[in-house]
């Protein structure tokens, strides 16, 4: 299963803020084994949800480049709740691999399903708190500066740089690649626009073009 989500380590008082598709898999994994108290209380909640009192502590997550992590995104829901959900046929992950049925341009512009939302989508009246978030947006128009708020204070590092975050967590996290190597599609013109719409900041924190601590403009 996806391993993003917010992790708190209470042995170095930091929370890493795992961003779907930024090689979250093989770092949740070193971090555990690294940090036994370690816990992760919610799978997809973002910097402005950390709980009361742990507010303190250091935040780090990682950028990736917007295109390259939607893309990743994309294919993985492909096959969502297959390989480990029993009720993948009637429940929230079929709903994901429905969402994916077309081409990815058209998915990239035109996607309404809300990846994360504790709300029960098979009908059951449940509530899931672990999957509770402060922006359920599509991701295709959510950027990860939402995720992140470098403006509250958390330390960024571009996923090309992802080596750096592992060196200060002190981890050595196994390279994980959770869905196939095919290219990215090229996009037409307007796709592109959309892109540079939504994810300004992605893709420029993503490159280290300013200081990561800055607010979106």
């Amino acid at each position: 299963m996806e391993g993003s989500g917010m992790i708190l380590i209470p042995e170095i008082e930091t929370i890493v803020i795992l961003v779907p598709r930024t090689g979250t898999r093989s770092l949740k994994r070193a971090i555990e084994q690294r940090y036994p108290r370690s816990m992760m209380l919610y799978r997809h909640m973002e910097a402005d949800g950390v709980p009361h009192g742990y507010d303190r502590w250091k935040k780090v997550g990682v950028v990736r480049d917007p295109i390259d992590r939607l893309w990743s995104l994309y294919k993985y829901l492909a096959r969502f709740g297959l390989d480990w959900c029993e009720e993948h046929d009637t429940t929230y992950t079929a709903l994901m691999r429905d969402s994916v049925c077309r081409p990815f341009e058209e998915w990239l512009m035109c996607n309404e399903r809300v990846f994360t939302s504790p709300y029960d989508s098979a009908g059951f009246g449940r509530f899931f708190p672990a999957y509770a978030c402060r922006h359920p947006l599509p991701e295709n128009r959510k950027s990860q500066f939402m995720y992140l708020r470098p403006d509250l204070g958390t330390k960024i590092y571009p996923y090309d740089l992802i080596q750096q975050l592992h060196h200060a967590l002190d981890v050595d996290p196994p390279r994980i690649n959770g869905t196939s190597n095919e290219p990215v599609p090229t996009l037409t013109g307007e796709a592109l626009t959309y892109v540079a719409r939504w994810f300004t900041w992605d893709t420029a924190a993503s490159r280290a073009l300013f200081p990561l601590s800055e607010a979106a403009a």
